[in-house]
């Protein structure tokens, strides 16, 4: 079967895998991603801007350091 769909993967799947999605502001954008072990794994990309989906920075799986709240 082939699923062709806009919705998240994990809205039609569900997991009872736990994790819990934070999200970061970047560039007027939004990124999805999981925090462990103190990085940030990006998710998934919410933005309107095509330039940003090429940049290796945001694409599923970087990891990224995490924030820094004053």
């Amino acid at each position: 079967m082939i699923l062709h769909s806009i919705v998240p993967l994990e809205q039609i799947f569900p997991s009872d895998g736990g994790l819990e999605y934070s999200y970061r502001k970047a560039h007027n954008s939004y990124i999805q991603g999981v925090k462990s072990a103190g990085r940030f794994t990006v998710s998934r990309l919410i933005s309107t801007d095509p330039r940003l989906y090429l940049d290796p920075h945001y694409t599923p799986g970087a990891q990224m350091p995490p924030e820094n709240r004053q």
